[in-house]
């Protein structure tokens, strides 16, 4: 029999996802994101003239503090947008996908292909005409989407689609032979207990 072991692991030991190079998304995408900004701006400068106009007699004595609240929004939110597109990088390893995002809170997010039920190909008008897609990957559990890559060109993004569905098949039949093998070993275990059981001499009892 052999030892039971449970040795500490060591911070050495453990894998870093941090060496990962990962790959950053289409710079065509950076035309998506200015667009969406700029309709972002429309909105908000909209609502402002909107508000302006009903409450002109209130906002007329600080008409140039409110501009520069809205013209700081709208700045801000470009310039974020635009920075934060540099961070927009994934990879796709054997076993999982990895994404990261943001520029204030850098988040990154890995998930295994075992733990993935569907995904989803994805684009807008925009996206469409620059060959872009998004693929949307769902896990087990989740109500919405857990993971969206958007700016992925088209065939790669189709490409990486297959892969995670090649993998979630392949997971499938695992757990399925696997299943079937443990039931199989029950069912045997149990036929030959009851075949010990009948072969075993009854007690008599006298009359």
């Amino acid at each position: 029999m052999s030892e039971f072991k449970n040795d500490k692991v060591l911070d050495h030991d453990l894998p870093r996802f941090e060496e990962v190079e990962l790959t950053p998304v289409s710079p065509k995408y950076l035309q998506v994101i200015i667009v969406n900004s700029i309709i972002f701006s429309l909105i908000v400068m909209g609502a402002a003239a909107t508000g302006y106009f009903f409450l002109k007699e209130v906002l007329a004595d600080y008409i140039w503090m409110f501009l520069s609240i809205i013209l700081g929004l709208v700045l801000f939110n470009f310039g974020y947008q635009i920075l934060a597109f540099g961070q927009r990088k994934y990879a796709f390893r054997e076993r999982d996908v990895i994404y990261q995002y943001g520029l204030i809170s850098k988040s990154i997010i890995i998930i295994p292909f075992n733990r993935i039920q569907h995904t989803a190909l994805e684009e807008g008008w925009l996206s469409r005409s620059l060959g872009l897609k998004s693929l949307t990957v769902f896990t087990a559990g989740g109500g919405g989407s857990d993971l969206s890559i958007n700016g992925l060109p088209k065939g790669i993004a189709e490409s990486f689609n297959q892969l995670i569905l090649t993998k979630i098949d392949s997971e499938k039949a695992l757990s399925d032979s696997l299943t079937n093998d443990n039931l199989s070993a029950v069912n045997q275990d149990y036929t030959h207990d009851r075949s010990t059981l009948n072969s075993s001499p009854h007690d008599e009892h006298p009359v």
